[in-house]
């Protein structure tokens, strides 16, 4: 049985000619590995002065605006790190991406946007948000209690 929030998300969209699919979190845990090799260069290069704690916190609260802000940030500092990790994550190759002139700057932008749609991103942040609140307020609860 699927949820409200399943329901309402599409299964894909084509964007450039490219069909923008719902992916699996495997899909997405293997490009989220593939990150630990630069977690410090990303953090400096998208969130200068703030490190990893403000990274966090600005990544909390990140909205449908603030992806965007962040995809467009990330494509001018680094680009070629950005373009490898979608192309993971979407299964369209990094040449289609770099060569096709169909998509351009502002389609890969469309494309990433899309992406976090059907993949229901801004759910999952808001869901994580909630769980890592009911687990810091739980973790507070019992280190309280041992007084």
């Amino acid at each position: 049985m699927k949820n409200s929030i399943e329901l309402s998300l599409p299964q894909s969209k084509t964007v450039c000619g490219y069909e923008i699919k719902k992916m699996p979190v495997g899909v997405f845990l293997k490009a989220v590995q593939a990150l630990n090799d630069i977690p410090m260069e990303l953090s400096k290069a998208l969130f200068p002065g703030e490190g990893v704690d403000g990274m966090l916190a600005q990544l909390k609260g990140i909205d449908k605006n603030g992806m965007q802000e962040l995809l467009l940030r990330a494509l001018t500092v680094l680009p070629e790190k950005v373009i490898a990790l979608f192309a993971q994550l979407s299964g369209i190759g990094e040449n289609e991406l770099l060569g096709d002139a169909t998509i351009g700057l502002d389609g890969l932008a469309e494309m990433m946007l899309c992406w976090a749609e059907v993949n229901g991103i801004e759910n999952f942040m808001a869901s994580a948000r909630k769980l890592a609140d009911k687990m810091r307020a739980q973790t507070t609860e019992k280190s309280g209690s041992k007084g």
